[in-house]
């Protein structure tokens, strides 16, 4: 992702989008989040979807869940 971008998305934009991502790097490890996972992070942040906030696992299962279904699985 270009952290230009990332520089331009609104305050909770950009807070939704660090959000999302932080929990991708939780799953998969840091090196393994790719181009596409960061991609559907932007999609996420500018949505309405709220993710649990009660523990970070039921953040994360949230999101896996999430990143599943959007390809197709």
């Amino acid at each position: 992702m270009n952290p230009m971008i990332i520089k331009e998305m609104e305050p909770h934009i950009r807070q939704r989008y660090h959000f999302a991502a932080s929990s991708f790097s939780r799953i998969y490890g840091v090196p393994k989040v790719t181009e596409m996972m960061l991609g559907f992070c932007v999609e996420w942040a500018t949505q309405k979807d709220t993710a649990p906030l009660d523990c970070l696992y039921k953040v994360d299962m949230y999101f896996k869940e999430k990143w599943d279904q959007s390809q197709g699985g």
